[in-house]
């Protein structure tokens, strides 16, 4: 279980919730959330992210990841959980 403010993510069930409220993710959405998690705090590059999750960084210049990013955002309630590193990638935030 990691947990950040009031934000928990249980891996091995794969489940998320804020604030004591589970929250529906799509598995896109999970595994983007389980590579953020796996390096709280630290900043995690498009393309790692675009590699891990759909299998190819070339995609990198795709908005797919902008888009499930804003997903989770609005999902999660948090907009400032995760927090967007122009020209690098995404941190979640501690």
């Amino acid at each position: 279980m990691i947990v950040t403010g009031d934000v928990r993510v249980d891996l091995a069930a794969r489940q998320v919730e804020v604030a004591g409220v589970p929250v529906e993710l799509a598995q896109k959405e999970f595994d983007i959330v389980r590579a953020l998690v796996e390096r709280l705090g630290s900043a995690v590059r498009r393309e790692l992210l675009m590699d891990r999750i759909w299998g190819d960084a070339r995609m990198a210049v795709s908005r797919t990841l902008d888009v499930h990013i804003s997903t989770l955002r609005a999902k999660l309630g948090r907009p400032d959980l995760i927090k967007t590193l122009r020209g690098f990638g995404y941190r979640l935030a501690q």
